[in-house]
């Protein structure tokens, strides 16, 4: 009986290691096929722009140098990472890793060239990398979707063995299930401070305590064990290593830090000790002045734009329903200073009054803090068009010219409601935003937890770049018009 179970055991491994084996190969391969097709796309498009139709003289030479362009932007990104598993659909990552390769084959090609004196023409290659790094891009984004896709679905996952405390493991949980299609799916929890043969969460059994994670991940054919709180010291978690050596599993650590950017963590090794160093949030004086521009340009140059817009929308409000164009409220500004924020009025002139008439419908949670009706009876047909298209927000640009708001920012607060403290106090350490993660994750369906959780990433997180990525995806959040209204 034993040996038929130790047998049953190896096939089931042998046939998940198969089967994970099979989509990484599969995964590399495509990735390597889409990629080769985007640079040789590139280097056509480079060599017409150079060259035109009517450049036939030049052509065997530079089929040459894009066969070369071709195998060094391969190999670049081989050496970058940018074909590793783990950084699979990864976004940011992945669009780091692409553009570091992209730069280490222009910087390989003006050596190679200057050291054989190749004439090659700059126009050429000044249209073949930025448009090969672009192809690749796109190319990697229609993969991302296509994998994340396969995730939500339950293929192309890791089952993960996770050790630790129950604290520390629930957490782990809770954030594998937020975002499944990350690939994560725990299998089975290795804890002491709960009896195993029950459940930490539903369909997630206490296999052992934390000194049997080896033999648990063999059990249960664990891809990866991660290890998460204090669980295991660290010469459990060397013992952890050795014991999984050479049995194609691989070993994560996640350490006790939530919501903190990947630029922001560095690893130090002091005498095989590796340091976890956090860097501060970047909210000192320079990088305030460097925001403030931002808005102040982008503001202006919105407004202007957006003038006949704004003048229609005005018009449309005031002849098709009674009541002011502009409805203002009291709402929290950075540091607590109450402000009174507009947007284009798109309910009922008596829509504050009905409001306790309506607290039974109220689709949010939070105890009241977020107050949402997906076919609220207050809204008017102007209001609701103008809700879905976010366009009832754009007076707004006005209170970030003047200062009290800023084009990125966690959401404005309400001055009424509630008092916040703890982790919703810390959002006011910034202006308050037009847009934010809120808005392009969800907008209206986003819960009041994941609205703070949103608005403390920011925080912490704050960058230049993280201010003109959520820009950029707003304006796909509001032409896809999910969750307005």
């Amino acid at each position: 009986m034993t040996d038929t179970k130790t047998e049953v055991t190896y096939r089931v491994r042998e046939a998940r290691e198969k089967q994970v084996s099979h989509w990484s190969a599969r995964y590399r391969l495509g990735l390597i096929v889409l990629d080769s097709i985007a640079i040789v796309l590139a280097t056509c498009a480079g060599y017409w722009m150079r060259f035109g139709v009517s450049g036939s003289l030049a052509l065997t030479d530079y089929f040459a140098i894009g066969l070369l362009i071709l195998a060094g932007w391969t190999t670049a990104l081989q050496y970058c990472g940018g074909y590793e598993i783990r950084h699979i659909a990864t976004g940011a990552e992945e669009m780091k890793r692409v553009l570091r390769a992209s730069a280490l084959t222009l910087s390989l090609l003006a050596i190679g060239c200057y050291a054989t004196k190749t004439p090659v023409a700059r126009g050429f290659v000044v249209g073949v990398i930025p448009l090969g790094a672009l192809f690749i891009l796109a190319s990697r984004a229609f993969v991302r979707r296509f994998v994340e896709a396969q995730r939500v679905k339950g293929r192309w996952s890791y089952r993960i063995l996770a050790v630790g405390t129950s604290e520390s493991v629930r957490h782990l949980l809770e954030t594998t299930e937020r975002v499944n299609s990350a690939g994560l799916q725990v299998a089975g929890v290795c804890v002491e401070d709960v009896e195993r043969g029950t459940e930490l969460a539903p369909g997630v059994p206490v296999l052992g305590g934390v000194l049997d994670a080896a033999a648990c991940a063999e059990r249960i054919s664990a891809d990866v064990v991660a290890v998460t709180g204090s669980g295991l010291g660290p010469h459990g978690v060397r013992e952890l290593g050795w014991a999984l050596e050479g049995s194609n599993r691989g070993l994560v650590m996640a350490p006790a830090l939530t919501e903190i950017a990947g630029s922001r963590v560095h690893v130090s090794p002091v005498e095989g000790l590796p340091l976890v160093w956090l860097e501060r949030p970047q909210l000192g004086r320079s990088s305030r002045v460097l925001k403030r521009m931002l808005d102040l340009v982008v503001a202006t140059l919105a407004l202007v734009a957006a003038a006949p817009l704004l003048l229609a929308t005005a018009a449309a409000v005031k002849l098709t329903s009674s009541g002011p164009v502009l409805f203002r409220q009291p709402r929290l500004g950075m540091g607590g200073a109450e402000f009174r924020i507009r947007k284009f009025r798109s309910m009922t002139s008596d829509a504050e009054s009905r409001r306790n008439d309506l607290l039974q419908h109220n689709e949010q949670d939070g105890g009241g803090v977020l107050f949402k009706i997906r076919d609220d009876p207050r809204i008017t047909a102007v209001g609701r068009w103008i809700r879905k298209l976010s366009i009832d927000e754009l007076p707004q640009l006005l209170d970030v010219l003047s200062g009290r708001m800023s084009l990125v920012g966690p959401r404005p607060l309400s001055a009424e409601d509630s008092t916040y403290e703890g982790a919703a106090r810390r959002r006011l350490m910034v202006k308050p935003g037009i847009t934010g993660l809120w808005q392009i994750s969800g907008r209206s369906e986003t819960t009041w937890d994941d609205a703070v959780r949103f608005d403390l990433y920011y925080v912490e997180n704050w960058s230049l770049g993280l201010d003109l990525s959520i820009l950029i995806r707003t304006v796909f959040a509001v032409l896809g018009r999910k969750g307005a209204f």
